[in-house]
């Protein structure tokens, strides 16, 4: 004899079969005190919900223990009766207001990047623009103003070098007397000459034409600082007197040593043609920390 069937069996065949055909599990199962093959009983479902309850209200405890934003929003809640609906409502309408500030904020700067991209690509092209009508005029302006500073540097340099030699000149005139140092006619000038295998191109001094063994007398009080033979000034001898020092070159002979202390007058050497010589004289340097003057401006000879 066949087996009566529930009106609830003949359901829950069809939906197990439904399930089968769309390779799901039937909701009944949900349903059901069974979990994947595990059937639970009335006490063991009451305790996980009861554990399960334990660990939520521990959880709103200790927020509420600790300020936070959290617990702002989440203290009404708390304060009323228990609602899901409400809280769900509630929780909602957070998530909600955060994504959609989130979203605009992704708007609003997408929106600058763009404008940002705009105004860089703009500008880049007037530069270039800018850039191909003023190159011409630039590299003819830059050619123009390199020209005008060497201009300006050459004369910066020549007048600092007149004004130097000028103020060395002020300078020995002040602080020495200083006096012709042999008799005879000046046979050579201070600065540029023609220069030949003897001559050089540049007189660092003044040449004094005399016979070979006149005397030669110290323009000023000092102290000798050089005594040679070695070079092309022949022998010579150097006499200081602070930052004035005065050379005497092509002798025949000298009289002095090194360290003699000097005074104005005093005969020193005498006249020759020793080292590079065209012929019996004396060449004098006149110097302040080692850069030479024109002798002519200090001594009249």
């Amino acid at each position: 004899m066949d087996r009566v069937i529930s009106d609830e069996e003949r359901i829950r065949r069809a939906e197990e079969i439904l399930a089968r055909r769309r390779n799901k599990i039937p909701a009944s199962n949900f349903n059901n005190e069974e979990i994947r093959g595990i059937r639970i009983s009335k006490f063991g479902k009451f305790f996980l919900q009861t554990i399960t309850s334990i660990c939520i209200f521990g959880i709103m405890y200790f927020l509420s223990q600790n300020y936070s934003y959290a617990m702002d929003k989440i203290k009404p809640v708390m304060n009323d009766d228990t609602d899901f609906n409400k809280l769900y409502g509630y929780m909602n309408n957070i998530f909600s207001n955060i994504i959609e500030s989130n979203d605009e904020n992704n708007n609003i700067s997408n929106t600058d990047n763009a404008n940002e991209q705009n105004i860089l690509e703009d500008n880049v092209e007037n530069v270039s623009e800018t850039n191909e009508e003023s190159s011409q005029t630039g590299n003819e302006e830059s050619n123009n103003d390199s020209s005008s500073e060497l201009v300006n540097i050459a004369d910066s340099n020549l007048s600092n070098q007149s004004e130097e030699n000028l103020d060395d000149v002020s300078y020995i005139k002040k602080y020495a007397n200083i006096i012709k140092p042999v008799n005879g006619v000046v046979t050579s000038w201070y600065g540029s000459r023609k220069a030949t295998d003897i001559v050089s191109a540049y007189h660092k001094g003044v040449d004094i034409g005399a016979s070979v063994g006149t005397p030669i007398y110290s323009s000023m009080d000092g102290k000798v600082t050089l005594v040679s033979e070695i070079g092309d000034y022949g022998k010579h001898v150097k006499i200081t007197n602070g930052e004035i020092s005065i050379l005497y070159a092509h002798c025949s002979k000298i009289d002095v040593k090194e360290g003699d202390t000097i005074v104005q007058g005093q005969k020193i050497a005498e006249v020759g043609t020793t080292g590079k010589s065209t012929g019996p004289h004396l060449h004098i340097e006149i110097m302040r920390n080692d850069r030479n003057v024109d002798p002519a401006q200090i001594i009249n000879f």
